[in-house]
């Protein structure tokens, strides 16, 4: 798969860098050929007015001094021959030659659109193919050696300067090799980290939940390595969380299964006896490890829902002292059973924003706690306040110090603590702590010289800040 991926890397590379060299001869070749075409055609006409002001200047010099007016032509011919490099000669209007600093006949290039031009009075020829000629051709002033008018003709037979096309798309080829060359280490350097996460993955798929994938750096690559090891780790926690909770939900589901189970059979034998009064206090006793079962299966539904549970924008206003006093009322008989005294001291005012019936079952869970675990005549203390910018609940019972090596492990599921007794399942303050976290805030326990608290921080309502 990699090595698909890195070939597909390279050839894109090799296709944009084909793409972009003939895009720039392209471009060179429009922008450049016409200007190119236009410098050699000025530099042509220059050369012809400035060998026709010579010629002319000569002709009228022999004149002064009275030399045959041909020889004058024929010497001044030559030197502009000898200077240009080129063949020159005089002719008539019709075509019939004066003079000429060569023996013989020339042809003449033909005009053609794309090769010819004017520069002043010149008219230029420009051929850059195989004949590589330049011709210019220019009218002589009248008079000049006596006729009505002559034209100067200038043909150069050797490379006018001609725009080096071939080299051009020879050094853009040779470019486009280095740099598909320089591309493949590059392809490389890409792919290496993305088949370090591929194996990885592949790891993981094994069943290799603790495999990370090396990929280090601050580039996309380096970001998506970190986004899959956070994953990766996300997903082994909560598949270590389940196996957990598996293997705690069968080992608190197997303890009243076993005795429905034997009091199933003390009910047979009862009722094989005809003892009513033992029937009835054995089914009654069924019926408290049903229930028991029942409470057990419910909590961990809700405990798996808090896990299901996205944290989507909780928008609702709950003010924790309604929901207090509410519970309170509910819970009342259950603190009176054991004589406790519950002291509050609530701000009603406090408002957050959250899910009303998470908070309620959070409330309900520090309070049934503290019911539970309070000894006879004991005491409870429930304090709402507010705290910089955050609303506090503090709930403290009179009870014996935990140990501090044991006080994290209370918000563990179905961890109960060494010294805990009667009915419990050990899931209240890991859904506490659950419902504290979908609401952005934080739950803890520590001993007092008051006895054991458990504390609540959720944050205030917008409104109220």
């Amino acid at each position: 798969m990699m090595r698909r991926l890195y070939f597909k890397i390279l050839f894109h590379w090799c296709v944009a860098l084909v793409v972009t060299a003939v895009l720039a001869f392209a471009l060179v070749f429009l922008l450049v050929k016409d200007a190119h075409h236009a410098s050699v055609t000025a530099s042509v006409g220059r050369t012809a007015l400035i060998a026709r002001d010579y010629v002319e200047a000569a002709s009228a010099g022999g004149a002064a001094r009275g030399e045959e007016p041909g020889a004058v032509l024929r010497r001044a011919i030559r030197q502009v021959s000898q200077s240009a490099h080129a063949k020159v000669w005089v002719s008539r209007v019709d075509g019939r030659p004066l003079a000429a600093s060569f023996l013989g006949e020339v042809k003449v290039p033909d005009d053609a659109p794309g090769r010819s031009g004017r520069y002043g009075d010149a008219t230029v020829t420009v051929e850059a193919g195989p004949n590589r000629l330049s011709y210019a051709a220019v009218p002589l002033s009248p008079g000049t050696l006596g006729a009505e008018r002559t034209w100067l003709h200038i043909l150069t037979e050797r490379e006018p300067g001609r725009f080096p096309h071939g080299t051009l798309a020879a050094g853009l080829a040779l470019i486009c090799v280095v740099v598909a060359v320089i591309a493949v280490p590059l392809s490389r350097h890409i792919t290496k980290p993305l088949n370090r996460l591929h194996e990885s993955v592949l790891r993981i798929a094994d069943g290799n939940l603790s495999a990370r994938a090396d990929v280090r750096g601050d580039d996309e690559i380096g970001r998506l390595g970190a986004a899959f090891n956070g994953m990766a780790e996300t997903v082994e926690r909560m598949v270590r969380a389940g196996r957990e909770l598996t293997a705690n939900v069968s080992h608190e589901m197997r303890s009243p299964l076993a005795r429905i189970r034997v009091g199933g059979e003390c009910l047979r034998e009862a009722l094989a006896r005809g003892d009513a009064a033992e029937a009835g206090e054995l089914l009654e006793g069924m019926w408290e490890d049903i229930d028991e079962a029942d409470r057990m299966i419910g909590r961990i539904l809700q405990y798996s829902k808090l896990d299901l549970h996205e944290p989507a924008p909780i928008t609702a206003s709950v003010w924790p002292a309604v929901l207090l006093s509410g519970l309170m009322t509910a819970m009342r008989p259950l603190f009176s059973a054991k004589r406790i005294t519950v002291e509050q001291e609530l701000e009603t005012e406090l408002c957050v924003t959250g899910d009303e019936e998470y908070l309620r079952t959070a409330l309900k869970n520090l309070l049934e706690n503290a019911a539970r675990y309070t000894p006879e005549q004991g005491l409870v203390q429930i304090v709402l306040r507010r705290e910089g910018e955050a609303a506090l609940l503090e709930v403290t019972n009179t009870s014996l110090p935990i140990e501090e090596g044991e006080l994290e492990r209370l918000f563990e599921p179905f961890y109960r603590g060494t010294s805990a007794t009667g009915p419990g399942t050990g899931l209240g303050l890991a859904i506490t702590r659950k419902v504290a976290l979908l609401h952005h805030g934080e739950v803890g326990v520590v001993n007092t010289s008051q006895g054991f608290r458990v504390w609540l921080r959720l944050p205030i309502a917008n409104k109220e800040l």
